[in-house]
This record gives structure tokens, C-alpha cells and sequence, in this order.
């Protein structure tokens, strides 16, 4: 379009400037069109009335792609709310026990999957610090990267 643009208002010597199919090419088409070799071929006597539906059709498709970065910014952001919501609650265990508000009760007769010692310590107070993976299985916090590696292995 703006080869055709320069043709219309710098034609070469034999043929006249065409003002108005100018005027209908930059009110259709110039907003695909850079504004400052634009601008750089529009006579400086014409009136800048004439070239009100040229700046109306920039003005919306700037404001075009400023409302469509919008848009795009609050699907992102409603996308990691679902992933933390996800992540906190967890969406496909029964009850909502998924993600990391799962609760898991350690009894003396519960034995880490790795090390194979009571994950209750026989403690009076508290007991072992464990983890407990996606499917419920739990350790010894300081056996989880064995763990993973073994899940790892067998799956």
C-alpha cells in the first residue's frame, strides 16, 4: 500500500498528484501503513481535516492492540489463579483432598516407602518430618529425592 500511496501523491513528471484515491487508500488501509514515511509523503497544504479518517482508523488500531494486551494479561492471570487454586485445593481427588491441603495421619505402624523405618518415631511429641507425594505415598523428608528417583524408575 504505500508503494501505491507514493504513486498517488509523488507521481512521476507526466501525471498529476491524485489526492482523493489517496485519501480513500489512507482512510481504508493506513493503519497498515508505518505513519512516519506516511506522513513524509502527504502534501504540506493539505488541510489536516481531510485526513481525520486516517488518524481515526491509527487511533483504533492502536487502541486495538492496547485492549487486546489487556486481554491476553487477564487470561494469563486468571490461568495462574486456576493453577494455584489447582495446586492448594487440587481438583481431582475425591473431596477436594488434592494439591497441598491433603491431610495424611502418620500412625506407629506406618512405614516410609524408601527406608522402610516407622515414619511415627515412637516420638512422645510430634514424630519424623515426612513428604508426601502425588499419589499419597509418604517418606522420610530426607528420603524424598530416593523416593522420586524410585517412582521415576517404576513409572
Amino acid at each position: 500500500y504505500h508503494i501505491l500511496l507514493s504513486l498517488y501523491l509523488k507521481p512521476p513528471s507526466p501525471h498529476a498528484v491524485q489526492l482523493e484515491p489517496a485519501l480513500d487508500l489512507l482512510s481504508k488501509h493506513g493503519s497498515r501503513l508505518p505513519a512516519t514515511s506516511t506522513l513524509s509523503l502527504i502534501p504540506d497544504d493539505l488541510p489536516v481535516n481531510s485526513l481525520e479518517s486516517y488518524f481515526r482508523g491509527r487511533i483504533r488500531s492502536a487502541n486495538s492492540l492496547v485492549n487486546e494486551s489487556r486481554i491476553v494479561a487477564g487470561l494469563r492471570k486468571a490461568e495462574q489463579i486456576a493453577i494455584a487454586a489447582r495446586l492448594n485445593i487440587g481438583d481431582s481427588e475425591i473431596n477436594g483432598q488434592g494439591g497441598r491441603n491433603r491431610h495424611v495421619t502418620i500412625t506407629d505402624e506406618r512405614h516410609c516407602f524408601v527406608c522402610h523405618k516407622k515414619l511415627g518415631g515412637g516420638m512422645r511429641f510430634g514424630g519424623s518430618v515426612v513428604a508426601v507425594l502425588p499419589d499419597n505415598t509418604v517418606v522420610h523428608y530426607g528420603c524424598l529425592n530416593r523416593a522420586l528417583g524410585q517412582k521415576k524408575a517404576d513409572g
